[in-house]
């Protein structure tokens, strides 16, 4: 598999489990949620990414934690890693050591504490492509960053050797087209914002990065293959429908304490996000329980959608 086709897939964003203070990182848990989305036949999975607290641990632990993500997932999917820090020195080590414990890409957004100008943005991720080899996508999630990175800006990205993917999380989708324009379509863009992840592959986004495959993997992958493989989108869309309410909930109340809650709820608990973020309160839980249960009464309709896609081949 090419670089630029090793994005064209599902990676699962992971919540970093932790000990019920949420001050320890749980390996354990960490290595169960790994087996639990490679048993499912998702394609890969993200570590430190938004939903697996990047920011939120110290460089230790995220090296420690990236390392046994790739030992244990032992080739059975790929692992990404989140390597965004706030300095590019720090980033440059964290994405070296990605690299050099065997993760098959990394995902770089722009963090600090101070406003970036373009050239310094531009910088960062020129520096960062020289130190490593692997396949690098550029993150542009203006929600956490507060970087904004334009469909031009990012084409110019794109030109640096190893930038071969684009994760594009503003919900604005004709940010797609625009850089699928820019660059020739020669670069894969990922689906960011969960909630228009149809419209997303409909306008030409062959990755995908969710939450919801946290808790329905099969039927994320059954939707994937059927939106962007065998773009049949009568199909594509009933598939969406059951998926749309967890996706619309994940947008709305964030991605990490969603996962988070909603794992727990689930009988496959992974502790809280790290502190000053909180589990979901007890009226979101009650509305994520219901959505949960709505996704797990479907399951009728997932398999028959999985074996559908199954049919149509992967390509």
């Amino acid at each position: 598999m090419n670089k630029e086709n090793f994005w064209a897939r599902v990676f699962t964003f992971l919540p970093t489990p932790t000990s019920e203070d949420g001050e320890r990182i749980d390996e354990k848990r960490l290595c169960e949620e790994i087996d639990y989305q490679a048993e499912h036949g998702v394609d890969g999975i993200c570590v430190f990414g938004s939903t697996g607290g990047n920011g939120s641990f110290t460089d230790e632990e995220m090296k420690a934690a990236t390392r046994l993500a790739v030992k244990h997932a032992a080739g059975r999917l790929s692992v990404i890693a989140g390597t965004g820090a706030r300095t590019t020195s720090g980033c440059i080590a964290l994405s070296r050591h990605a690299q050099d414990v065997g993760c098959d890409g990394i995902m770089v957004l722009p963090v600090s504490y101070w406003p970036l100008t373009v050239d310094e943005v531009f910088a960062h991720y020129e520096q960062v492509a020289r130190a490593v080899n692997i396949p690098i996508c550029v993150y542009n999630n203006p929600w956490t960053t507060g970087v904004d990175m334009k469909p031009d800006f990012l084409a110019r990205l794109a030109q640096l050797d190893n930038v071969n993917c684009i994760k594009e999380s503003t919900g604005d989708l004709s940010r797609i087209s625009a850089i699928r324009a820019l660059t020739d379509d020669k670069v894969t863009l990922i689906a960011g914002w969960e909630s228009t992840s149809l419209q997303a592959f409909s306008a030409g986004a062959r990755g995908w990065a969710p939450v919801c495959s946290n808790f329905a993997p099969r039927k994320a992958m059954a939707f994937f293959e059927t939106a962007t493989r065998r773009r049949d989108a009568a199909a594509a869309q009933t598939l969406w429908d059951e998926l749309f309410p967890i996706c619309e909930f994940i947008c709305a109340k964030s991605h990490i304490r969603v996962a988070h809650t909603g794992l727990g709820l689930m009988g496959r608990p992974v502790g809280p996000p790290r502190r000053p973020m909180r589990l979901l309160g007890e009226q979101d839980r009650v509305a994520l329980t219901a959505i949960l249960d709505g996704l797990a009464g479907a399951a009728p309709q997932e398999q028959a959608a999985t074996a559908r896609a199954s049919a149509g081949g992967r390509r």
